[in-house]
């Protein structure tokens, strides 16, 4: 059974995955679930008004049917594909993956680490400077993402802390064939103006990466309509993969969870970010 949970901030969003609230997905296979916090929302509609539909759908139909050619067209970065070599030799593929996307300074990957002692949880963020800012990693101290010939650290016997790209480490991670049993992307930038929709999660062209990678999906936001529409956009994947026939419909397990919507975070007693501390 697979959930998707949508939460903001102090909320969370389960789309397999979510943030401030939070909304479970079911499949037949495995379970997945999603935490969320309180419901305040420092962002709403009146700073960036909702995406029009036929938009949205658009956006999603559109990285749904040309993702091969995304791909085909995006080499994975170099740094990212040395810094996912370096790290396999630490990583038992006998073990589940926890993935936590955009960790930023690797609070939260600290505390999934102690919530899921019996996986490898590994935090991800293309930013040294962020990666460096609470977690100490062994070398310079001010290096540049450029610079630095850090490319992971080990947090603690689970736990690892990596710089690299976040679509290009989810590519290794299905080359790989890794099992990610829980998948956490808290407080991704929203980029909340209409020009920049195409660099959010659900409306750029890897998005369906995040759902091939399957496993219970937490996403939570400080902004409610970032989570409708990270949902809305799993049911409008799941529209794509029926109407053309594909062979899986990755988007499946997440339907109950996404069409709950995002229910609100029951655990308040740990701040998981630098968000949740405000």
């Amino acid at each position: 059974m697979m959930r998707m949970i949508v939460a903001c901030w102090i909320c969370i969003i389960v789309v397999t995955q979510c943030s401030a609230f939070t909304v479970p997905i079911h499949s037949n296979t495995r379970q997945q679930v999603v935490a969320l916090r309180d419901t305040r929302y420092t962002l709403n509609d009146a700073v960036c008004p909702p995406t029009e539909e036929k938009v949205l759908r658009g956006l999603v139909n559109r990285s749904c049917s040309s993702l091969g050619k995304f791909l085909e067209h995006k080499p994975i970065a170099a740094h990212t594909q040395a810094a996912f070599d370096a790290i396999k030799e630490f990583v038992d593929p006998e073990k589940d993956i926890v993935l936590d996307s955009g960790c930023g300074t690797g609070r939260s990957t600290v505390l999934l680490g102690e919530l899921h002692p019996d996986k490898q949880v590994i935090g991800v963020d293309r930013s040294f400077v962020r990666l460096n800012k609470n977690v100490k990693l062994k070398n310079e101290e001010d290096a540049s993402l450029e610079e630095s010939p850090q490319q992971f650290q080990a947090v603690s016997s689970n736990t690892l802390l990596v710089r690299a790209e976040l679509a290009d480490f989810w590519r290794c991670c299905l080359q790989e064939g890794w099992n990610v049993s829980h998948h956490y992307l808290l407080y991704p930038n929203p980029y909340p103006t209409k020009a920049r929709i195409k660099q959010r999660w659900y409306g750029h062209p890897a998005f369906p990466l995040i759902l091939q990678l399957g496993g219970e999906i937490m996403v939570r936001s400080n902004w409610k309509g970032f989570l409708q529409e990270f949902a809305q956009s799993v049911d409008y994947a799941h529209e794509f993969f029926v109407e053309s026939s594909e062979e899986i419909d990755y988007a499946l397990p997440y339907l109950v969870d996404v069409q709950t919507g995002p229910v609100e975070r029951l655990d308040k007693s740990r701040a998981w970010s630098n968000f949740e501390k405000k």
